[in-house]
């Protein structure tokens, strides 16, 4: 049953994963076909990828120092894709260059305080209740974060026909952040193990 749920996790993560690579196809003219295209196309390299592990895996033995170099270099690509998504999704909107700073500097900080409360919530896990609960606080608190700005912010409802558009935006980005933040950190503390 456990090798079950640890398939299901992994399927559901590369779901996901495909999920937000593919949301890039947002910021193309056509959505409806940028999408897919970034999706068929990311489906492409995922399986290159696999087919080229699996063939190199059984001729040679696999060396821990370049698998855990791969996994950093991989890492710090998703977590900067994470922290520029945004940018992408935003691109039809044409803000002006102060705001996209801020929205780069606002997705770095929700990126670096989901993995605060992700890593508080691991290391507290049966050991300190109170400590679990405020690492779930911070992500409930991180998630209402992205809302409260955009309800705030008047030049941003003004580029979208209504509150409920600019907030889809605005969580369709959040979401990247969080699969590429957690991708890219899950991949950058496996070396460790």
């Amino acid at each position: 049953m456990k090798k079950f749920f640890k398939t299901l996790v992994n399927v559901i993560s590369w779901v996901l994963l495909l999920a937000a690579f593919s949301s890039m196809g947002f910021s193309s003219d056509d959505p409806a076909v940028g999408v897919p295209v970034f999706g068929v196309f990311f489906i492409l390299v995922f399986l290159l990828v696999y087919l080229y592990t699996r063939n190199h895996q059984k001729h040679h033995e696999p060396n821990l120092k370049s698998v855990a170099l791969v996994h950093r270099i991989f890492g710090i690509i998703l977590i900067i894709l994470g922290i520029l998504s945004p940018l992408a999704i935003f691109n039809q909107a044409n803000f002006p260059t102060s705001t996209n700073i801020l929205i780069l500097v606002i997705a770095a900080v929700l990126m670096a305080l989901g993995a605060l409360a992700v890593i508080i919530i691991n290391n507290s896990l049966g050991k300190n209740s109170f400590a679990t609960f405020l690492g779930y606080l911070l992500l409930i608190v991180l998630s209402a974060i992205p809302a409260f700005i955009v309800s705030q912010n008047d030049k941003i409802i003004e580029v979208f026909p209504d509150l409920y558009s600019a907030l889809g935006m605005t969580y369709w980005a959040t979401l990247a952040i969080a699969v590429f933040g957690w991708w890219g950190f899950s991949l950058l503390s496996s070396q460790n193990k």
